[in-house]
């Protein structure tokens, strides 16, 4: 009895410890982040971070190991990089931090690594937290959490939603089946200390399985991320690594005051730039939806694409970038598409010879001629048995039951060949831009089956540096090209996917449902600028329901019925609304739920260089308002702005405190959407 009851007081002196070696951090001195870094990771301080060795928690003991730094190479102007190694002499078990600090946005970021330096195997960790810390700012009342909901082909993804962190309340949330953002939550999260004007917005860099908790206390707020299932050793010479990190602090009273800081932040330092500039385009289709029994995928020939090529530019509407979706490739057994083929049929990356002949050379050579790219749908890890990857290379799949393979990229050389295998497809077919979706909803499983006995994660951790390093090469290789990530319509977005890839089909939402549309660019936008869906209609109601920072058009360019001069209004109007989506965002219809038909719903899109602006406003189908007032923000309260109704082209003078103070918005009928645009005189 005398040893359960010492090992249980040891068990609480441990709980005790890690519990008080959380130093609080804050926003103080993070305009000088080499200092911030230092105090926060510096020697003989607890880091931000901790996990469990053999079931003692690190706080017990990393300060007793092996320290060193060193300073890295700077990833990006305005940013600095120091790396913290804390090693285990008698394992030789390594851990790492690689942080950057950023010291034009005030962020700090950070990535763990863990490594067997030694001779034999680790002992057991577990319990990873890339991030374990406490949030204290001087004056808080308490703490509230806003983060958007994730993707599930729902009218409410990306809803908004905000959780009160006061003393004593809490909120665990944690990806499902493998990827970041799949159902429950965006892996943003803005933390506000109430009554201080501050507070930090924490976010997650890992396209994996994450868990993240927020726990309320007296002045504080403790935060804790990690790796959601990992119980594993490391073997000799081993490595893999944990989630990104990254916590940005902010000021201002605003309640968008973290959000428009967070957005600039993705746009300067988390998002792929070619010439120095994210990735805007506006997309044609090529084909979506033929007459049965054809469909959206099957039927498409390299004929069929040049004349929708040339139509487009026979109305004078050529796009940045044309898209090939699903369906170009031969079936899994070789034969030839007639019209009754699945487009999930994937694994053989082969052209179908029958409809494109000489691959995509014709049609990428006639896009090039009008001064736009092509951009080929991908979806290289799920593999479909007879393909030509499962038959010709096995030993590269994962599988549960053979029913469906997993491409292996945690095995280095089956990522070594898959990058040479696409890399060398898009070079010989004259692809610009590379789109890569991902339908395998119960990811983790694969990943837990083929987890070694006490390894449990490892799978995952390499898998997703495979992954990186996939796209990390195709973007190397290929200065120029934009990656698309799908994943089921914005299921992987995290900081990670962010940094090297564009979300151009955010959701699989149905496909131009208006009110729903209107929703997920509400949401979103509170921290990605970067999102694209389609559009279909010229209306103004059904039209602006799709604008965002891209937009493809799902024109149908060969049906009778079009009209040329509507579709150029659309797009004319689109692109000079275009460059707004990457200014500050402001919404106007609150952070409640917007998903009934019988409101309003309104956004503004705001430049602060300039002061002027948009507002996109819509009457919904049952709302039996014709007027709607809104505050308007951001505007000089004794300046005058030229307003001007991009209805009617109607325009007046009004001061900005009155547009700021219940500016009223009219519509007689219902659906129907204006567009107002300001400008400061």
């Amino acid at each position: 009895m005398r040893r359960i009851k010492t090992i249980l007081t040891v068990f609480a002196l441990t709980l005790a410890l890690t519990a008080q070696a959380q130093a609080p951090i804050g926003r103080k001195g993070v305009e000088n982040p080499e200092k911030w870094m230092s105090a926060a990771f510096g020697k003989g301080a607890i880091p931000p971070f901790s996990f469990t060795l053999d079931g003692v928690p690190s706080a017990t003991f990393i300060k007793s190991w092996e320290y060193t730094k060193s300073k890295q190479q700077a990833p990006q102007p305005g940013s600095v990089c120091w790396q913290y190694s804390w090693r285990d002499r008698r394992s030789g078990l390594k851990v790492t931090a690689t942080v950057t600090g950023y010291t034009d946005f005030g962020a700090v970021e950070w990535v763990l690594y863990f490594e067997n330096t030694g001779s034999g195997n680790t002992g057991q960790i577990a319990n990873v937290k890339s991030a374990d810390f406490t949030l204290k700012d001087k004056g808080a009342t308490g703490y509230m959490m806003r983060r958007c909901k994730g993707s599930d082909a729902e009218v409410d993804d990306f809803a908004v939603v905000e959780e009160p962190l006061g003393e004593g309340q809490s909120v665990s949330l944690e990806a499902i089946r493998g990827r970041s953002s799949d159902y429950v939550s965006l892996p943003f999260f803005n933390i506000t200390a109430q009554g201080a004007g501050c507070g930090a917005v924490v976010s997650i860099g890992w396209t994996g399985d994450w868990k993240a908790d927020f726990i309320g206390e007296k002045g504080q707020c403790r935060v804790g991320i990690g790796l959601k299932n990992a119980d594993f050793y490391l073997k000799k010479g081993e490595k893999v690594r944990a989630p990104m990190v990254s916590v940005l602090f902010w000021q201002g009273s605003h309640t968008m005051a973290g959000h428009n800081l967070f957005r600039r932040f993705v746009l300067a330092h988390h998002s792929r730039k070619v010439d120095g500039k994210p990735w805007t385009p506006l997309l044609g289709g090529l084909d979506w939806g033929d007459p049965a029994p054809c469909n959206e995928y099957t039927c498409l020939t390299d004929e069929l694409a040049r004349a929708i090529v040339r139509r487009y530019k026979q109305f004078d509407m050529v796009p940045d970038v044309f898209w090939l979706d699903a369906g170009w490739y031969e079936t899994a057994d070789g034969a030839h598409f007639k019209g009754d083929f699945s487009w999930p049929e994937t694994g053989t990356w082969v052209a179908d010879r029958e409809r494109f002949p000489d691959g995509f050379v014709n049609m990428s050579n006639l896009m090039h001629s009008y001064g736009a790219g092509l951009m080929v749908w991908f979806e290289p890890e799920r593999v479909r048995p007879g393909s030509k990857f499962v038959t010709e290379h096995p030993e590269y799949m994962l599988t549960i039951d053979e029913s469906e393979y997993l491409f292996n990229l945690s095995d280095p050389a089956a990522v070594d060949y898959l990058c040479k295998y696409i890399g060398d497809f898009i070079e010989v077919n004259g692809i610009d831009h590379y789109r890569q979706d991902f339908n395998t909803s119960e990811l983790a499983d694969y990943w837990e089956k083929n987890d070694e006995p006490r390894r449990r994660g490892i799978t995952e951790m390499k898998y997703i540096e495979g992954l990186y390093r996939y796209w990390d090469y195709l973007e190397t290789r290929f200065p120029r090209l934009q990656i698309d990530n799908c994943a089921s319509g914005g299921r992987r977005l995290d900081l990670e996917t962010t940094s090297r890839a564009t979300p151009l089909w955010r959701t699989d939402y149905h496909y131009g449902e208006s009110l729903g549309y209107q929703c997920h660019t509400y949401g979103l936008n509170m921290f990605l600028p970067l999102s694209c869906t389609g559009i279909y209609e010229t209306d103004f109601y059904r039209s602006r329901s799709s604008y965002s920072s891209a937009m493809v058009l799902n024109f149908n360019m060969l049906s009778s019925g079009q009209d040329a001069a509507q579709m150029r209004r659309v797009v004319e109007e689109y692109r000079a609304l275009q460059p707004y989506f990457l200014k500050d965002y402001y919404p106007l219809s609150g952070f409640g739920d917007i998903t009934g038909k019988n409101i309003w719903v309104a956004y503004q899109l705001h430049d602060p260089a300039t002061g002027n602006g948009y507002v996109v406003a819509f009457r919904r189908d049952d709302c039996p308002k014709t007027s709607y007032a809104v505050d308007l923000q951001a505007l000089s309260p004794n300046g005058t702005y030229l307003v001007t109704d991009c209805n009617t082209g109607e325009s007046k003078e009004l001061y900005g405190g009155d547009m700021m103070n219940g500016y009223v918005i009219k519509l007689d009928t219902a659906p129907e959407s204006i567009l107002i645009k300001y400008e400061k005189q």
